[in-house]
């Protein structure tokens, strides 16, 4: 087994056809169908069904597919960690991100950046998560950090980045009397956000979609109201005592550190949403892009070994340091 047939297995299940696998690749089409055919012979099990329309996957195709993806990824991550010692960085990258995953990211990043990569000029483009899932399909974006595991059919490496905390979000001193004594609380049961009204993103964001997914599992109706257009304003309105709403830490880490702000763990179930780190098909070879991809993942760990962006650390090559971190933290 080699890359080159795992990518053209990848690219026949993507364009449903063998054919169209090999204009997209601009491969002879015979050529593909010889690496496929060697792939099932080592493998010893058919993947795919032929018919006219194209090709299908077989239950075993189905299975073999995900761990196609793993391989490569994990390909991909290596080489990458090694394009740095090898090339000199020199470009520009444009990540694609929501407006909370920029708040937590890009300075820190953009710092380490001019110390290592002088050379490389980082762009930020902000936007809700619908928008960056749109942005990275259409190769707009070099990058992106998103909400959705779909999105990895245009990736050249692909891995779950972090389980990120949601909180309920309340100033330390509300103006509303009925929020006062919940300002106390150290948690919530989800049930209970139905006796408050919440600031809610536009309904096409990831946020509003996890959020009316639970309640429908728990039967429980929500009561929100339009939040503003920028994240910065909701949350200064809410730090000015008027108003709740649920963010990551990621959303919300300059505010916290200045009490300004007050998270309240969810319970029952506790809330989390896993970020996804991406990079795009047409960026893989670029040495800069590597970089900063690789840079991105180290910040994330440092973020969360501070505790500036909470929840489960999901990267496996920065999990045993962040093991490590946590046990001295606690011998000390």
């Amino acid at each position: 087994m080699n890359t080159k047939q795992l990518e053209y297995f990848l690219a026949t299940v993507e364009q449903g056809s063998i054919s169209s696998a090999a204009k997209m690749l601009d491969v002879a089409q015979p050529a593909i169908s010889l690496q496929l055919a060697n792939l099932e012979h080592e493998l010893k099990i058919k993947l795919f069904e032929r018919n006219f329309r194209g090709v299908s996957l077989t239950l075993a195709g189905t299975q073999f597919e995900e761990h196609a993806r793993l391989i490569l990824n994990q390909i991909n991550t290596a080489k990458f960690d090694l394009i740095g010692l090898q090339t000199e960085c020199k470009g520009k990258v444009i990540i694609g991100l929501s407006q909370s995953l920029c708040n937590v990211l890009s300075v820190q990043l953009q710092t380490e950046l001019e110390h290592r990569f002088p050379n490389v000029e980082l762009a930020f483009r902000v936007g809700p998560s619908y928008m960056v899932e749109s942005w990275f399909a259409e190769q707009q974006i070099d990058i992106a950090l998103c909400y959705n595991v779909e999105l990895s059919k245009h990736a050249a490496s692909s891995l779950a980045l972090m389980n990120e905390n949601l909180y309920l979000y309340i100033s330390p001193r509300p103006k509303n009397p009925s929020y006062s004594e919940l300002s106390l609380f150290g948690s919530i049961p989800f049930e209970a956000l139905q006796d408050y009204e919440l600031f809610m993103p536009d309904r096409r964001d990831a946020l509003p979609k996890l959020l009316e997914e639970q309640a429908q599992k728990l039967g429980v109706k929500l009561k929100t109201r339009n939040a503003f257009g920028q994240l910065m304003t909701t949350l200064h309105y809410i730090s000015q005592g008027f108003g709740l709403a649920i963010y990551p830490s990621s959303a919300t880490c300059h505010l916290e550190v200045n009490h300004q702000i007050r998270a309240i763990n969810i319970t029952e179930p506790e809330l989390k949403r896993e970020v996804y780190l991406r990079l795009a098909d047409h960026q893989h070879k670029n040495p800069e892009v590597a970089a900063v991809f690789e840079l991105i993942r180290e910040t994330a760990a440092n973020l969360h070994a501070d505790n500036s962006w909470r929840g489960d650390l999901l990267d496996s090559k920065y999990q045993q340091q962040s093991v490590i971190n946590i046990e001295s933290a606690v011998a000390g």
